[in-house]
């Protein structure tokens, strides 16, 4: 393309704006403002009456609106708190892989009660001979210790478990 082709296509390109322009202004400058109707003067007589000045005015007390919202909202889980034992039992609590706590000291005819609160089972096995069963989760298991003395016992499904009864007299 020559630079007089160029040339040729800007001035071209350049009056066909111009020509757009010329024909929005045109466009814009026909459109007649709408006019409302003037009225018509008819013959009335009018009185003129004489109006107090307005002045201000005492105010009463102001009006207080009281909102009450509403919002029904389930209630609460209490938070849970430390209650005491109820007298003549002990709690152990199974969690995860122990006993909590691994010492429990009692007296003479109270009972101990082993609570598994986790997910896998487990057991209490006393060195004397005594024996829970499996104790699955949500399960309880109780024994009542008649005589003094130091009890040791374990899990027999997870070996490295054990904890230690103290009976005192």
């Amino acid at each position: 393309m020559t630079s007089s082709t160029a040339r040729t296509t800007w001035v071209i390109r350049g009056a066909l704006a111009l020509g757009a322009l010329a024909l929005v202004f045109a466009a814009l400058g026909s459109r007649t403002a709408v006019e409302a109707p003037l009225p018509t003067a008819t013959a009335r007589s009018v009185e003129i009456q004489e109006v107090a000045p307005l002045r201000p005015s005492p105010t009463g007390e102001p009006v207080v609106e009281r909102i009450i919202s509403r919002l029904a909202r389930e209630t609460q889980v209490p938070y849970p708190t430390s209650t005491p034992a109820p007298a003549g039992l002990a709690f152990v609590n199974v969690v995860d892989f122990g006993y909590m706590p691994t010492v429990t000291r009692i007296h003479v005819g109270e009972t101990v009660v082993w609570r598994n609160g986790g997910r896998e089972n487990h057991d209490v096995t006393g060195e004397d001979d005594w024996h829970s069963g499996p104790i699955e989760g949500a399960v309880e298991y109780r024994h009542t210790f008649g005589f003094a003395g130091t009890f040791n016992y374990r899990c027999s499904v997870h070996l490295d478990m054990h904890g230690t009864i103290i009976v005192l007299p």
